[in-house]
């Protein structure tokens, strides 16, 4: 039964929770930058405010990648307006902040729909919104944006099997597109079996066949909706898939490099013991079992109190069925410690495209939060349990707070000592999470002495402490000029600026460095140079570094040229210089010249035809190959038209040089081929003087078009001809959709009026 006084009341509440929770991130000036904020996030949202929306190419990543194609790009999401409002240091706190923030209330609400009572939903949405999975993903952005529609999807998935079939499962369509566009399609195809999960096996509903073909009816048709609101996004990643890294998809290995070992099962049970970052020098120090994809399994010792009742109360198998999920969430974390993970990487279609076991993190958060709100619906219906027994506990936390108090924290002696120092650390934190332990027992052994609406409510605050003091020091803030640019990259924008192509540059990388304990290392990260920050932040500073790929979905050519570096038998400053590498980039000296460069734009009246991109590339890379004579076109020779002119190369001149238009002047004394040192990619077109010309791959990697003899602009633009057709399907089939939701509503009011 709907109380709704109460429900603003709690829902206030959690709002409340929330806002205390992020604090000190919200505070002015203050900004995120843990882990993939700075090393990504940050520099996308960077990118996207600064073009003041989505964008189709990335032009500071190797030679160029297709941004819009990686779904993990988020480039069409549409609450990115946070960064245009914000900027990117604001705007991913307020991205961060709200996105759970909506997550927690609609969490609440979704379970208070599917029949639960007022205070089993406070503690459920309580205990998953503030435990170790949900507030691990504040560092991971892309991964937030997906699952904080998951409250959502459950409210429109029971209203279709409640009320409206068609409109509610039209509406569930819009909240799945959101997700996807969110940018971790897996996350998202596992909330929805969460959602189907939590509909079907509501406490208030029989589970019959008419209801799971209903379920299953809405999330197909939702899925409909969500691929046409997609189709753009859709389709420049289905292109981009066979040209990419992931074409045969990811080796068992590769995927499974971070499995949860079998030794950080504890995780689960003893949170970290995490220090205020500006008080030590290591803020890992705490870590007991290591550092993980996630930043904390911790569950919460109050949570899995109440978990144990769910095995007492009635409908058992459906109890079952949400542990099975839980524990298969598990094996699926171990990885390539157990079975199950390798053998779905076999034998699943499309599996071996994503990778992370401890994803499957979620599955087992989850399933223990619905195991203890089941759990607290049994036994707060208890008459009486043990009331003595509550003041025992009470006593023995308050025994265990006053032995903290008077024996504070000390860890200078321990010196260097990290063994003895960890030691004692974990020592004291099973001491704090006793103290929650002891007080959720308390609560439980009361029932019969205290009003059961206090009983949930004090429940739901003890977890909420429990959680708080396990998570709210797992992402550390900073002032929001934190990456403001050292004096090497300010010296160096003094020297270049008015440039009309961004510098390339080669950010040579540190001997031995290891970048994970500096990843959690919040002091240690602070006082790091700017340049150690990984991958995206030349992005933020608008240099072109090739040694960044865009992200973990990436062009083959990024990979083979990678492979060319790596070679010992060839000298690394040639390759570098002929791709046109300007500058290498030490984190101690800052930029040193490349000598040799290449100039971004060359004619060339020499040119090979071949039809391999392999043999293109060793030949092109070889140290006596003459580079700055002869371009390797990749084709049928016999199509390759003129090239065979004993003229050296000549530079060309680049006047404008936008993500998605590159404007080139040539002037060539004969017939020849202009190469320009981008990657090559479908979507591109070019036209010389407004004529169409082909464009051909050229030294294994860049662009090249064939030109007359004579004065010319040569003018590239991207945009490529499938994502014109997705787009007007796309919004032709959107306008239907949105009719269709119309329509529902006006039948519905017609049927009214008839009665």
């Amino acid at each position: 039964m709907i109380n709704v006084r109460k429900d603003y009341s709690y829902l206030f509440l959690l709002l409340g929770l929330g806002i205390i929770f992020w604090g000190e991130a919200l505070a002015p000036g203050k900004m995120f930058f843990f882990r993939d904020i700075p090393a990504e996030i940050l520099s996308k949202k960077y990118f996207w405010s600064g073009l003041s929306g989505p964008t189709l190419w990335l032009p500071y990543s190797f030679f160029g990648v297709p941004h819009a194609a990686n779904p993990q790009s988020e480039a069409f999401y549409p609450l990115n307006f946070f960064f245009l409002l914000f900027g990117p240091e604001r705007g991913v706190v307020y991205d961060v902040v709200l996105h759970h923030l909506f997550f927690l209330l609609t969490f609440y609400l979704a379970l208070r729909k599917v029949g639960f009572g007022e205070e089993a939903s406070l503690i459920g949405a309580a205990g998953f919104g503030f435990g170790g999975y949900m507030i691990s993903l504040a560092s991971i952005p892309l991964f937030l944006r997906t699952i904080a529609w998951l409250g959502l999807l459950i409210i429109c998935l029971d209203e279709a099997l409640e009320t409206k079939w068609l409109r509610w499962s039209l509406f569930l369509g819009l909240v799945m597109a959101a997700q996807i566009m969110g940018g971790e399609i897996q996350l998202a195809g596992m909330s929805w079996v969460l959602a189907f999960g939590v509909v079907v096996l509501a406490p208030r509903r029989k589970v019959r066949p008419g209801d799971l073909l209903k379920a299953s009816g809405a999330l197909a048709l939702g899925l409909v909706g969500a691929v046409i609101v997609n189709l753009p996004q859709i389709a420049l990643t289905a292109e981009l898939v066979p040209l990419s890294n992931r074409t045969g998809g990811m080796s068992l290995e590769e995927a499974a490099l971070w499995s949860l070992a079998p030794s950080k099962l504890g995780s689960l049970f003893v949170p970290n013991y995490l220090f205020e970052s500006a008080t030590v020098s290591f803020w890992n120090l705490g870590f007991f079992y290591g550092f993980f994809y996630f930043l904390s399994h911790y569950l919460g010792v109050t949570l899995l109190l109440v978990v144990i009742f769910s095995f007492a109360g009635p409908a058992v198998w459906k109890t079952l069925l949400w542990l099975i999920l839980a524990l298969f969430g598990l094996g699926m974390m171990l990885g390539n410690n157990l079975g199950i993970y390798p053998f779905f990487h076999e034998y699943l279609p499309g599996f071996d495209l994503f990778r992370f076991p401890e994803k499957f993190f979620l599955f087992l958060n989850f399933g223990f939060v619905l195991l203890a709100v089941i759990g607290y619906e049994y036994f707060s219906g208890r008459k009486r349990l043990f009331p003595p027994g509550a003041w025992i506990c009470f006593l023995v936390a308050g025994i265990i707070i006053v032995l903290l108090f008077i024996y504070p924290l000390h860890t200078r002696e321990f010196g260097n000592n990290y063994q003895d120092l960890t030691a004692y650390l974990f020592r004291r934190n099973i001491l704090r999470i006793a103290v929650f332990f002891l007080a959720g027992s308390g609560m439980i052994l009361s029932i019969g002495k205290v009003n059961v609406r206090w009983l949930g409510l004090g429940l739901a605050l003890v977890l909420f402490l429990d959680l708080y003091s396990a998570h709210h020091r797992l992402n550390p803030v900073r002032t929001a000029d934190f990456f403001r640019p050292n004096e090497f990259v300010r010296d160096f924008w003094e020297r270049e600026k008015g440039r009309i192509v961004p510098p390339r540059i080669y950010s040579v990388p540190v001997p031995n460095r290891n970048l994970l304990r500096w990843q959690i290392s919040a002091e240690g990260y602070e006082n790091l140079p700017k340049e150690l920050l990984e991958d995206g932040w030349k992005v933020y500073y608008g240099l072109n570094d090739i040694r960044w790929a865009g992200g973990t979905f990436f062009p083959m050519e990024v990979k083979k040229f990678r492979q060319l570096l790596r070679r010992a038998d060839l000298p690394q400053e040639m390759i570098l210089a002929r791709a046109g590498m300007e500058y290498y980039y030490y984190v101690d000296r800052g930029f040193e010249k490349i000598p040799g460069t290449f100039p971004h734009a060359l004619i060339f009246y020499q040119a090979q035809a071949f039809s391999s991109q392999d043999w293109i590339i060793e030949h092109w890379s070889a140290p006596d190959f003459p580079a700055g004579q002869i371009l390797l076109i990749e084709a049928d020779p016999e199509k390759a038209g003129p090239g065979s002119s004993p003229l050296k190369s000549e530079p060309a001149r680049i006047i404008e040089y936008q993500n998605e238009k590159v404007t080139v002047e040539a002037e060539a004394k004969e017939a020849g081929w202009l190469l320009l040192l981008d990657s090559y990619y479908p979507g591109w077109k070019a036209e010389v003087d407004g004529n169409p010309a082909g464009i051909f791959r050229a030294d294994g990697f860049f662009r090249a078009v064939r030109i007359p003899a004579g004065k010319h602009k040569i003018v590239f633009n991207y945009f490529p001809e499938i994502l014109k057709k997705s787009v007007w399907v796309s919004g032709l089939e959107f306008l239907i959709w949105l009719g269709l939701i119309v329509m529902t509503f006006t039948r519905g009011k017609g049927k009214e009026k008839a009665v």
